[in-house]
């Protein structure tokens, strides 16, 4: 298995998508499952902003846009279903598929057609950029997806292909309890269980200890620890494409542009 990673940077007025993201630098999106066939994309996307920018995008989608996969310059109007499955103050997940239509196509379309199945993708957006993670199979056909790429490039995006190696982010990303020593995991699933991360708490730290039958500095100790680990793991995983500026591909970054300016 292969692990391909690449960005693209956005001018404003060239994706209307992206530029809600230009517009809010603050918002952030994930995407939290994608399944990419030759005839579509289908895809869940975690969302958070806010809730003026959420609703500037329900906006964008609201409306036939040009693909947002697509990085060439081809009439890529297609048609989209877009639904909020999930809401809470400040964050959505979003569902949302779009067909392939003519011969306009997305990147992980892309990618099939050169890789061939068993693709997986991931994408990240902040700001101008969208980082694309893709897991391949293997090598095979990764060059002549990077000469179509560069091909289809329109003018105001940027790529700059970043990592082609063995496998990493997919398989250390994830932040799991099951991950923190036992005392701490349990600390921190009793406190959640007793509500004392609710806002007001529904019990205190002394009651706490007592039910866990620890000490109250004992139970504080942990509990510190477990935070800090999971507010680190969490930091390193949201802000990894800001990070990955310093990264270092394997054989150097290729960066190309066309700029409309």
């Amino acid at each position: 298995m292969r692990e391909f990673i690449f960005t693209i940077d956005y001018e404003r007025n060239v994706d209307p998508v992206m530029d809600v993201f230009i517009d809010h630098p603050e918002m952030h999106s994930r995407t939290i499952a994608c399944n990419v066939t030759r005839d579509g994309m289908w895809r869940l996307e975690r969302v958070a902003g806010p809730e003026a920018a959420l609703e500037q995008l329900d906006d964008v989608y609201d409306d036939p846009v040009q693909c947002t996969e697509c990085i060439g310059t081809r009439n890529c109007e297609t048609d989209w279903t877009y639904e909020v499955i999930g809401s809470d103050p400040g964050v959505r997940t979003v569902y949302s598929y779009r067909s392939e239509a003519g011969d306009c196509h997305s990147i992980p379309r892309l990618a099939i057609d050169h890789v061939g199945r068993g693709v997986l993708v991931e994408t990240e957006r902040r700001g101008s950029r969208c980082e694309w993670r893709l897991l391949l199979c293997s090598d095979a056909g990764v060059d002549g997806l990077f000469e179509e790429m560069k091909a289809e490039l329109r003018e105001g995006l940027t790529v700059e292909f970043r990592q082609l190696s063995s496998p990493s982010y997919w398989v250390d990303e994830a932040v799991t309890l099951a991950e923190l020593p036992p005392e701490q995991q349990a600390a921190v699933e009793a406190a959640v269980e007793h509500g004392y991360y609710r806002t007001p708490r529904d019990t205190s730290l002394t009651d706490l200890a007592e039910t866990l039958d620890v000490s109250r500095s004992t139970l504080q100790y942990r509990l510190q620890r477990a935070e800090a680990w999971i507010v680190r793991s969490f930091v390193t995983r949201s802000m990894g494409p800001v990070q990955a500026d310093e990264d270092v591909a394997e054989g150097g970054r290729l960066r190309i542009g066309r700029s409309g300016v």
